[in-house]
């Protein structure tokens, strides 16, 4: 299990989908925005986890809301389709997968729903965790204060919808803030959340997850470029542009053959494609390898993708998805499953497409767990696999920062740290934030040294997770994103000034605390926390009690500031309590409520 993500989290799970904890992104690419239909493209992504082989959860609707208007669908789930609308989140980690695309009407919307199917019905959801246990259904809660399972999010800046153009949303979640995974005795409970954000710049440079499903319709162009329509497991129809660079391989027979577009052509309506792709500065899509088939489950195996669980001398395993066409029915159904690919001395590196200036066994020392890597096989007809080349599309590093300097900092745990530098890579130049405040990248190195600083004098530890850049000229990796996580106080911490009471700071509490060092003396601390205050982390408080005549567990997130001063005085029975550190006018630190967990024991 990642340490970083059990510090994070509450021993189980979460799928985060509101304010703080996921991300909603979204950009128009051109144009005026007034009247006609534009094309909105539903973007999806997670942060990579070691600790899950499967989140699948299933939406069944998306919506937007006119500015000044009324809500306007975008997306609903087939109904006859069981597969529609389900979305294994680890499936996305590190890239980015297209949910759907449709025609709305063009103009300005300020927000967006998604609706989530949350019974307790068997194929509602479905959880795995590393070690292959399934979660049953009915041990899973969703904390879903609509009671319709509504996730509604502000767009801010609004989306504005360009006629003729390309659009896109995009939703990030993350499966490692503490009040979105927890275990209350064996059971989950998901809370959703999410928030919004704008999209990069370089759209070239998000990495797509590989597009499996039905080829639908297909037509070459008299210029000798050619569009074809793959339908998804989702049920999203997505089009893609392809020309005479674009390599395919015809997989129908069972084993792999040079292809072309004429046969995908033929397969048009009746076969399946798996299609890597990257989107051009114009939010369209350009196919750069096909597999096409008459068979759905012909393809996936001739392309190992996804998270890589295990790195050996001459080998690694990947996590893959592999679907399959069921006899009977017109539904496809996917399982995810560990694939072992072994590299020889002519394998060739990339990191997102660029050659990464190693070969063969050697790009295996630069390869750890937790990375996202598409393989391609030298013969796609031999098992087991060898790979021809392998890209890495996403790479981090996490763990503990220390010794930081204006040169770079010492990352990981006591068993294990390594010196990491920060990125000068063109493009990809160093910058770092507090998780959650993402709009405060900053590049201000001394100002990392003094937080830094400030939290080894509150002895605290400072968790990080660093998003990695490869510098070709180095041949190393360098730290591109580093995003500081909210620090954890020792277990034993007592609150002993409650919400409310503190003279001279109504909005904080008091708690005794002890730190990494001294175990035996404890120390207070002054906590503010934060409801209301813009461009700032908002605090999340939750509360659980457990009450021994009925041995039931109640479960309440979020609770809402008004009944703070109730809820946190020294009387409850335990605390958690995430904080990070905020500047001062006067130039010193405060710490700051990330979230704030209340157990509550009435016997």
């Amino acid at each position: 299990m990642s340490r970083f993500r059990r510090y994070l989290t509450s021993s189980v799970l979460t799928i985060a989908i509101c304010a703080g904890f996921g991300l909603v992104t979204s950009c128009n690419i051109a144009g005026t925005g007034s009247g006609g239909t534009g094309r909105l493209i539903l973007l999806m992504t997670d942060a990579p986890t070691d600790d899950w082989t499967e989140v699948t959860v299933h939406f069944l609707s998306a919506r937007l809301h006119r500015q000044g208007g009324a809500w306007e669908d975008f997306w609903t789930a087939d109904p006859a389709d069981p597969a529609s609308g389900k979305v294994n989140l680890i499936d996305l980690s590190g890239v980015t997968d297209i949910f759907n695309v449709a025609e709305i009407a063009a103009g300005t919307y300020d927000r967006i729903k998604l609706v989530l199917n949350t019974s307790p019905a068997a194929d509602s959801m479905n959880l795995v965790t590393v070690d292959g246990a399934v979660i049953p259904p009915q041990d899973i809660t969703v904390v879903d204060p609509t009671g319709k399972g509504e996730i509604v999010v502000d767009l801010d800046p609004r989306l504005v919808v360009e006629a003729g153009e390309n659009n896109l949303v995009g939703i990030d979640f993350d499966l490692a803030h503490p009040l979105s995974i927890v275990n209350l005795g064996g059971k989950v409970v998901i809370s959703l959340k999410v928030r919004h954000k704008i999209l990069p710049r370089n759209l070239n440079r998000v990495q797509f997850a590989r597009t499996l499903g039905d080829i639908t319709e297909a037509a070459a162009n008299a210029d000798g470029t050619a569009t074809f329509s793959v339908k998804n497991l989702q049920g999203a129809t997505i089009t893609f542009n392809a020309d005479g660079l674009t390599i395919y391989s015809d997989v129908s027979s069972g084993a792999g053959a040079a292809g072309n577009f004429e046969g995908l052509l033929a397969l048009a309506g009746g076969g399946a494609a798996l299609v890597a792709s990257n989107m051009n500065s114009d939010g369209s899509l350009y196919a750069r390898r096909v597999w096409y088939a008459d068979s759905i489950d012909k393809l996936p195996q001739f392309s190992p993708e996804g998270l890589v669980r295990r790195v050996g001398d001459y080998w690694l395993s990947i996590q893959g998805k592999k679907a399959e066409a069921l006899s009977t029915r017109h539904y496809h159904r996917c399982r995810w499953d560990a694939e072992t690919v072994f590299v020889n001395d002519d394998t060739a590196w990339s990191f997102q497409g660029e050659d990464m200036g190693v070969k063969g066994v050697d790009g295996l020392r630069h390869v750890a767990r937790g990375f996202r890597v598409e393989a391609v096989a030298v013969d796609e007809n031999v098992t087991p696999k060898i790979a021809r080349s392998i890209n890495i599309q996403y790479a981090h590093a996490e763990g503990i920062v220390t010794e930081p300097t204006l040169e770079g900092f010492t990352l990981g745990w006591s068993w294990r740290a390594r010196a990491m530098a920060y990125s000068a890579v063109s493009g990809r130049e160093f910058g770092w934030w507090f998780y959650g405040l993402d709009s405060t990248r900053s590049s201000d190195r001394q100002a990392l040294i003094d937080t830094a600083a400030a939290a080894r004098e509150a002895r605290l530890w400072v968790f990080a997770w660093a998003g990695l850049a490869w510098d070709a000229a180095g041949t190393r990796w360098v730290v591109e994103n580093l995003v500081l996580a909210p620090m954890k106080l020792h277990e034993l911490t007592r609150i002993t000034g409650g919400y409310g009471t503190v003279e001279g700071n109504p909005e904080a509490i008091v708690v005794s605390t002890f730190n990494g060092w001294d175990l035996t003396t404890p120390e207070l601390l002054t906590i503010e926390l934060d409801h209301d205050a813009e461009d700032a982390i908002q605090t999340i408080v939750g509360s659980f009690i457990w009450r021994a005549d009925t041995n039931v567990v109640t479960f309440t997130l979020p609770v809402l500031p008004d009944q703070w001063d109730e809820l946190l005085t020294p009387a409850v029975d335990k605390v958690r309590i995430w904080v990070h550190p905020v500047w001062e006018d006067d130039g010193t630190f405060a710490w700051h409520a990330t979230s704030v967990l209340v157990y509550q024991f009435i016997r």
